[in-house]
């Protein structure tokens, strides 16, 4: 199951810190729909949490509340299009 209205199993002082924000930026920019947290369940007591800023995505698997394998991965920027009709 994968939400961006489930809760994440970490506090928004974490996340914050894995995206190199403090905790007032990181509320504030989630506020704004800039940063996007998704959970998904990959059992009982493991998620994949997917927390993105811009380019920056920060990924985690967490059990029974503690990260266990972390990591950020940056996308790479799509040139705009002009679409003409």
């Amino acid at each position: 199951m994968s939400s961006n209205k489930t809760p994440a199993p970490l506090s928004d002082d974490i996340l914050a810190l894995r995206l190199g924000l403090t905790t007032r930026e990181f509320q504030r920019y989630r506020g704004q729909g800039l940063i996007v947290v998704t959970v998904t369940e990959e059992d009982e007591n493991t998620a994949k949490v997917t927390c993105q800023l811009g380019n920056r995505i920060w990924e985690g698997f967490v059990a029974n509340g503690e990260i266990i394998v972390e990591g950020v991965r940056f996308t790479r920027g799509m040139r705009s299009k002009t679409i003409v009709s």
